[in-house]
């Protein structure tokens, strides 16, 4: 009995200095998620899923009760009361709309409505409709004034943004509740909070699109948020052609711009997300005029021909 007792507490001595962490897990935005939890409170884990539970009925544009459900079946003049949370991602999405020149676009949900991606037999909409569906967008449209929205008509969708805006959500629920430390994966989108109680770095791979392993890794320190825009995401072959389901808010094609994948380290998750996709649509040369408006973001930009590019100095290890 003396000899078992010694052994608990050498192993509680051995373990008792770095916490355990807490992994919980569920399925949400249409993808799955995790939120580890390096101090051990599973309670605030679970209260940071069930915060991405609530933010997925605010933002979804498929949940007729939501602020963007509303918005769309608005008149598209008279304003709608919106949670602060959507007014805030709606200025956000705006501004990197501006900045990137139409590079990001929320009001695209007719022509996206085309692109079934989920059929087993999917179809390249016709370009009559798709010029039809364009003639629909319009960003400019949309007026905010605190907690109102005027739609102006627009068809929102804030597929492009909501991953990061829900996962600061579920941060900050972390940080408030007194985690000091804390990992989140949004289905690739990922949020840190804090240092790692061994104080190691966080270490972050970039998947190689073409499924190949990894094109390299971040390693950085502190909350931070993590991005990745990929043609090989969501996509579908037709006639030995691929489609995916970045679309250039020009064409309403997919967007060809000689990137296939776009990585953006900041420090929040509604900025990553935002920007990841607006700097893969505008390519190369425009991402580097869009990410100066951006201070504290840099980015991994993987070209077609497989060589990487670096903007604005991303603690970034290639694999090879």
């Amino acid at each position: 009995m003396k000899r078992f007792f010694l052994l608990l507490l050498c192993l509680m001595l051995l373990s008792g200095c770095t916490p355990q962490p807490v992994t919980k897990e569920s399925y949400a935005l249409d993808t799955y998620i995790t939120v580890t939890v390096y101090s051990g409170d599973s309670s605030a884990a679970e209260a940071a899923l069930s915060r991405i539970d609530a933010c997925e009925r605010i933002l979804s544009a498929h949940i007729e009760s939501s602020d963007v459900g509303r918005l769309n079946a608005s008149d598209g003049k008279t304003a709608v009361t919106v949670d602060p949370l959507t007014a805030k991602v709606l200025a956000s999405a705006l501004s990197v709309g501006i900045a990137s020149d139409g590079a990001l676009d929320i009001t695209l949900l007719p022509v996206s409505s085309l692109w079934d991606y989920k059929s087993a037999d999917p179809t390249v909409p016709s370009e009559e409709s798709v010029t039809e569906a364009l003639s629909h967008k319009g960003m400019e449209n949309i007026v905010i004034s605190g907690n109102s929205v005027i739609s102006g008509g627009a068809q929102i969708d804030l597929g492009a943004v909501a991953k990061g805006a829900i996962g600061d959500e579920a941060r900050q629920t972390l940080s408030d509740a007194g985690i000091s430390s804390a990992l989140l994966n949004l289905g690739g989108n990922i949020i840190t909070l804090g240092e790692k109680p061994d104080k190691s770095p966080w270490v972050i791979a970039i998947d190689d699109p073409g499924g190949d392993g990894t094109i390299g890794k971040l390693t950085f320190s502190g909350s931070m948020a993590v991005a990745t825009s990929s043609g090989s995401q969501r996509y579908f072959v037709k006639d030995g052609i691929a489609y995916h389901h970045i679309l250039n808010p020009e064409t309403g094609y997919p967007a060809r711009s000689g990137l296939s994948s776009v990585t953006v380290l900041a420090p929040d998750g509604l900025t990553a997300d935002a920007l990841s996709t607006a700097l893969f649509v505008a390519g190369e040369e425009k991402a580097t005029q869009i990410l100066t408006n951006y201070p504290g973001v840099s980015a991994v930009l993987l070209r077609d021909d497989d060589t990487v590019a670096l903007l604005g100095d991303p603690p970034f290890t290639p694999s090879k």
